[in-house]
């Protein structure tokens, strides 16, 4: 999938004219003008794992190498070069991470840019209300907890008290990473999408793994304390339905992907429908640097496989260039084989917030279809 490569002065010529990497239609040549050593191209293709990045060699009066990509992708990555993340200087387009750093980003040649069409749309501005939320002692600390909150604009739903809710996991990186709001905006303002409000909550930070790990206590905080709260500030009606059998919908990507899963599963009267993005359930352990993330079969899996299915609807969707990816096919399997009312979509990114960025240009109209005329 990796590797050095020989390259004339055009392929130089072209990475100064219009920047590092080169894109053909078979994948991308990253090209290093700097000081030696060539550095280390890790990125999503490896799992972000430099050990498993490409090495530039020195070859035509620079460092080269490449990788190889399907037409469509994207992809994010980063160097590393003397022992140092540094930037690539011939790649404009870069990203935050959340992790305080920046990942250089890559479209191929047919990458569908997806969200970019979608919010080219001259449509309705909705409202974006911050405030925080004190959560009880069932939750994870810390339990004074930033809530974000959003309304369709006024005049798409001038009444709030009929829409359905959005709980959004991880919700600052879907707010201000993935600007979720202007996605939202821009899919009810023209129609493909039935409205919604949305409900933003702050993670845990660095107890995160422990809050979305399948856990019920999360579980509970999330259906008894956070959803009714977001309901009375948004001025929703507790008892309203929408398309599942539960009042809200919940949306989450990894971990937070598992624990959207885990509601749907365990509190379908609450969560109705669900959108789980690169799902982190393990089928089998999963070995990682420094430690292995186990199996998640005592809950969420065991209940699957043992339970009737859950009424609740269910969209998973996972990235072709992840680690996650074949694992997110089993689940789907699984789910569908036990009955779930289950879309499952392979998408052509990684494990980033752009790639559920774009993913849920689909998602959200399929789990929350217009109105019919």
């Amino acid at each position: 999938m990796t590797e050095a490569v020989s390259i004339d002065a055009a392929v130089v010529e072209a990475a100064e004219r219009t920047g590092s990497p080169v894109l053909d239609e078979g994948g991308a040549t990253f090209v290093w003008l700097g000081d030696g050593p060539g550095p280390v191209v890790f990125g999503d293709w490896c799992g972000w794992e430099p050990a498993a990045g490409l090495r530039l060699e020195a070859t035509g009066g620079a460092w080269a190498g490449r990788v190889e990509l399907a037409s469509n992708a994207y992809a994010e990555y980063a160097l590393l070069h003397r022992g140092r993340r540094v930037p690539d200087p011939l790649n404009p387009n870069k990203v935050d991470n959340g992790f305080d750093k920046w990942n250089e980003q890559l479209w191929m040649p047919e990458a569908p840019h997806l969200l970019e069409a979608v919010r080219g749309r001259d449509v309705p501005a909705g409202s974006i209300s911050g405030g925080r939320l004190r959560l009880p002692f069932l939750a994870a600390p810390p339990r004074d907890r930033r809530l974000d909150l959003y309304l369709p604009a006024p005049e798409i739903a001038s009444d709030p008290v009929q829409l359905p809710l959005l709980l959004v996991l991880d919700g600052p990186d879907y707010l201000e990473r993935g600007e979720l709001h202007r996605t939202l905006d821009a899919l009810i303002g023209d129609g493909a999408m039935a409205p919604v409000a949305a409900a933003f909550l702050a993670n845990a930070g660095d107890a995160r793994a422990i809050e979305y790990g399948a856990s019920d206590f999360t579980l509970a905080v999330l259906a008894d304390v956070v959803v009714p709260a977001a309901e009375e500030r948004l001025g929703l009606g507790m008892h309203r339905m929408h398309a599942g059998p539960g009042r809200a919908a919940i949306l989450g990507s990894s971990l937070g992907g598992l624990m959207a899963l885990h509601a749907v599963a365990r509190r379908p009267d609450v969560f109705g429908t669900g959108i789980a993005q690169s799902t982190s359930a393990m089928l089998d352990d999963h070995a990682l640097p420094g430690g292995t993330i186990p199996a998640v079969r005592l809950t969420t899996l065991a209940l699957i496989e043992a339970a009737p299915p859950s009424p609740a609807r269910l969209w998973l969707d996972a990235g072709d260039l992840e680690w996650l990816a074949e694992p997110n096919d089993r689940l789907a399997a699984l789910l569908q084989g036990r009955g779930w009312d289950v879309t499952y979509r392979r998408q052509h990114g990684g494990h980033n917030q752009t790639s559920w960025a774009d993913a849920l240009v689909e998602a959200l109209p399929a789990m929350f279809p217009p109105a019919r005329a």
